[in-house]
């Protein structure tokens, strides 16, 4: 049989190749570009890298399409990038988890010698789907009926990493309710019931298109997220339509994606766990009706005690003054009223007063007439500088000219021409 192999891991498809070159003509290509241009459509059997996720599912129905119909495709994928086999277009494939390929497709392609071998082989990956596919649906009933009976916050934790979903359900399954799951269908499902969405995007461009299909759920838009960003598949996060979303980096340690985990439940949860306020016992309302009463008691006493303290200051005020009774009342005999005579006005103060006004408006207006007359002549003066200034530097340039105009041999030059014309004259 003809074998076509196409993955950009060399070491994977050269153990293919050996494992398969016995009995079978092997070709070997990099991408699905280099295998619609460079190998011959006479092949049975097409094994595919599907490494990429959804990308490989595309890459898959363009051989399909444009050059390969059919042929039977073994399509290898990885946990951490899968592929939906509803999304690959040809019909007879059979997914194969890439970690046992060296296992799996020898012993599927020995299988591919007959037509009915391979249906049976078709017909059981669809059973197997569907058992998968029922498994599924039965796990999301059973944690559906735990959700509704338990009263712990729910976090649903998007990840095919296994170690890393192990070690946050052990931080966090005392405190809270945490459930895995491995594909969008069931993100969409049980996202609905939980307070925190834990996403992995190792997966890259795949993990942010999920995402932004989520945003468009506006139930599931509104929910809270904690992305986990990978630094060799990083993803654009500002574009997410997400209000609620957090980020942290996968390759953190699980405590520390625990404790913001954490963090973010305390601040989204806190206003609906606040403690109500307990109703107070009989025992402490008469209590306090006590304490009220005793401070009523104490603040009448205290208003009693001061008319006495007041009766008591008049008292010792009476007794002070009574030896000074006669000396008080002389003091305090009505005066015979006597008219007020009005004060006399000071004429020297006015006098004083207005020789000095006069006195400051005289020295203003002399010293204004003495600066106005040598304002006019510091004016005279500096004209007659700038004048004399300006009229020695014309001379002095006008001199200059002169000399470098050289008037004598002007005047030569003139006189010679003067000199030819009456010769001229004279002679004609």
């Amino acid at each position: 049989m003809k074998v076509l192999i196409i993955s950009f891991d060399k070491t994977l498809s050269d153990k293919l190749k050996e494992a398969l070159s016995g009995e079978h003509e092997v070709f070997t290509a990099k991408n699905t570009e280099e295998a619609l241009t460079l190998i011959p459509h006479e092949v049975d059997v097409i094994v595919f890298d599907a490494i990429s996720g959804a990308i490989s599912e595309e890459e898959i129905n363009q051989l399909y399409n444009k050059k390969f119909a059919k042929q039977k495709y073994i399509v290898l994928y990885d946990e951490l990038f899968p592929v939906d086999g509803n999304n690959i277009q040809p019909p007879n494939k059979v997914l194969v988890i890439r970690d046992k390929a060296l296992e799996e497709v020898p012993k599927l392609i020995e299988s591919e010698a007959t037509v009915e071998t391979a249906s049976a082989e078709v017909s059981q990956v669809q059973e197997v789907t569907t058992e998968m596919q029922q498994q599924t649906v039965s796990e999301v009933q059973e944690t559906q009926e735990v959700s509704q009976t338990s009263g712990k916050p729910k976090i649903l934790i998007v990840s095919f990493d296994k170690k890393l979903t192990d070690e946050l359900e052990s931080l966090l399954q005392d405190k809270y309710e945490t459930e895995v799951v491995k594909n969008q269908r069931l993100v969409k499902e049980k996202g609905r019931t939980a307070s925190l969405i834990v996403f992995d995007a190792i997966s890259g461009t795949i993990a942010e298109k999920n995402l932004m299909e989520l945003s468009e759920d506006p139930v599931l838009r509104e929910k809270h997220y904690l992305i986990l960003m990978d630094d060799l598949f990083p993803i654009n996060v500002d574009k997410l339509n997400l209000p609620n979303k957090e980020v942290v980096n996968r390759d953190a340690p699980a405590t520390l994606i625990a404790e913001q985990i954490e963090s973010i439940l305390q601040r989204t949860l806190a206003p609906r766990t606040q403690p109500k306020p307990q109703e107070a016992t009989a025992e402490e309302t008469k209590a306090q009706e006590e304490v009220i009463q005793g401070n009523i008691l104490e603040f009448e006493g205290e208003t009693q005690k001061v008319p006495e303290e007041q009766t008591a200051i008049e008292q010792k005020e009476e007794i002070t003054q009574e030896p000074y009774k006669d000396f008080l009342e002389e003091i305090t005999e009505p005066e015979t009223p006597t008219r007020a005579q009005p004060q006399p006005t000071s004429v020297e103060n006015v006098s004083l007063s207005l020789d000095e006004k006069t006195i400051k408006a005289a020295i203003v207006e002399a010293i204004s007439k003495e600066l106005t007359g040598l304002r006019e002549e510091v004016k005279v003066e500096v004209s007659g500088y700038i004048r004399d200034i300006i009229e020695s530097v014309v001379r002095e340039e006008v001199e200059k000219y002169l000399l470098e105009l050289k008037i004598g041999d002007l005047i030569r030059e003139e006189t010679k021409k003067i000199v030819e014309e009456k010769l001229k004259e004279l002679l004609s």
